[in-house]
């Protein structure tokens, strides 16, 4: 029975002391967010110059092989987070 209390045990990633690698992590995910953006709506753009319906990008199921390149990215992504707060 959920009695609405947070039952996750307390845990601390990083002292206080590590606010600044803290920061350093934040914006460089928020570099890397922005490139991924930039780059997302530039190639929409130019699919929808060239006649495809973007639209369908919403619905799209990505099959094995890139569902292993997607799940690649995303490794990179958090690795490239955890190297920016030094976490071994």
């Amino acid at each position: 029975m959920n009695t609405g209390r947070d039952t996750t045990p307390h845990r601390q990633i990083l002292p206080p002391t590590r606010i600044d690698d803290v920061a350093e992590a934040l914006l460089a995910l928020t570099r890397e967010i922005w490139v991924l953006t930039d780059r997302q709506l530039m190639l929409e753009a130019l699919l929808t110059r060239n006649g495809i319906d973007v639209s369908a990008l919403d619905a799209m199921e990505p099959d094995e092989p890139m569902q292993a390149r997607l799940t690649a990215r995303r490794q990179l992504l958090i690795d490239n987070v955890l190297t920016a707060l030094r976490v071994k």
